[in-house]
């Protein structure tokens, strides 16, 4: 089994934003870096409940407009996307069942101060996420590379699923394969498939 909370030691940050300021950070201990920059791009998208990917040089970043927020989570490239999207997921209930956070936003008139305990819950997801049960691990073939592939695909993609199976697109080193994946996390077919940018 995936040892997922030793993947996500590769996190280089979570962020919880409005369109105007961010209210909460995470970063690992020691860590000097801003991703001010990254966070005004992941801003400039409007849409919403729709996860977003975005490949900058070493790192892999996630984020999705929520509501009123706006969550973010950056890594190097070691880490899936799938996981990320699943860490943000458990990031929002958490940080939804600890804070009414709408409450803040309409009064308008706090200290981003009063979130700072929320780091604590973040490193209990770090540390407790094989236990949460938020991911599950399938073995893809891959004919460009012949090779088996280990994917991470969040339960809430298959589980939420409308009909089955459920396509997923994963990129690999320059190429990218449609995987289709039944209820039980089975492995229904494979494709290779073009990707243009």
């Amino acid at each position: 089994m995936v040892d997922y909370s030793k993947l996500l030691q590769n996190l280089e940050f979570v962020n919880i934003s409005t369109d105007e300021f961010t209210i909460f950070e995470w970063k690992p201990p020691r860590s000097l870096k801003s991703y001010i920059l990254d966070l005004n791009v992941v801003k400039q998208n409007p849409v919403s409940n729709i996860f977003f990917h975005i490949f900058r040089g070493n790192m892999k970043i996630v984020h999705i407009r929520s509501k009123n927020l706006i969550y973010t989570a950056g890594s190097n490239t070691e880490i899936q996307f799938q996981l990320l999207e699943a860490l943000i997921e458990q990031v929002s209930k958490v940080f939804n069942e600890i804070y009414d956070i709408d409450s803040y936003i309409k009064y308008g008139n706090f200290s981003i101060t009063v979130f700072n305990p929320f780091k604590d819950e973040i490193n209990k997801i770090i540390k407790n996420f094989n236990s949460l049960d938020l991911v599950n691990e399938i073995m893809v073939p891959c004919r460009v590379c012949n090779t088996v592939l280990s994917i991470t695909v969040k339960r809430s993609f298959i589980e939420n699923s409308e009909s089955y199976p459920v396509p997923l697109v994963y990129n690999h080193k320059g190429h990218a394969i449609l995987c289709f994946i039944d209820k039980n996390y089975a492995v229904r077919g494979v494709e290779l498939v073009n990707t243009t940018g």
